[in-house]
């Protein structure tokens, strides 16, 4: 009986062991490096944004102070304006930059965890069903960029940056690429 748990034991310290590396493989295979620039807040760039207002989706101006300038080309034609929603859990660092029309929508999500990034695509809708996620669409990051203007934050800290990307969506004969490029500022919430 002690012999069983000797061996049940050893098994999951190598389960675990094996789960750790596999963990830690993923981030530093997968993750890229965040670009850090100091000086990435004195662009005239972020100082305009406070004399101009954030677009809508149907090309409208908001009454918000313009947070992003973030665009996306689909296959070289010009899509709509994109939000920014940047929050902190303790963690992750995410920046959502998304588009949408209130009832649904989508755009790209980047997880920051000490100075490693990984981007991902984000979608939202009011209209669930129940096997949603059986259809998620296929997407690949080819390339990707994130530069901030300092390498940690908090809850309440500006966040200046600038992102670039270049995504495959779907494949074969029904594959077309997005290509997102443009600066973002807030606070982290």
């Amino acid at each position: 009986m002690i012999g069983k748990i000797k061996r049940l034991g050893k098994f999951l310290v190598v389960a675990v062991i094996i789960g750790i590396v596999f963990i830690l493989g993923k981030y530093f295979l997968f993750w890229h490096k965040v670009e850090i620039d100091n000086h990435l807040s004195k662009k005239t760039l972020f100082r305009d944004f406070n004399h101009q207002k954030q677009q809508y989706i149907d090309g409208g101006d908001s009454e918000e102070i313009k947070t992003n300038n973030f665009r996306v080309k689909i296959d070289s034609l010009l899509t709509e304006s994109y939000n920014s929603n940047i929050s902190y859990n303790g963690f992750t660092l995410e920046i959502k930059l998304s588009t949408g029309d209130g009832f649904s929508g989508g755009g790209y999500s980047i997880n920051i965890i000490n100075n490693r990034y990984t981007i991902s695509t984000d979608h939202y809708t009011d209209n669930h069903r129940p096997f949603d996620f059986m259809n998620e669409e296929y997407y690949k990051i080819i390339d990707s960029k994130v530069i901030l203007d300092k390498d940690s934050y908090k809850k309440g800290d500006s966040i200046f940056g600038y992102t670039k990307l270049r995504v495959q969506k779907r494949y074969g004969p029904e594959k077309y690429f997005e290509e997102g490029e443009g600066y973002f500022k807030g606070i982290v919430n």
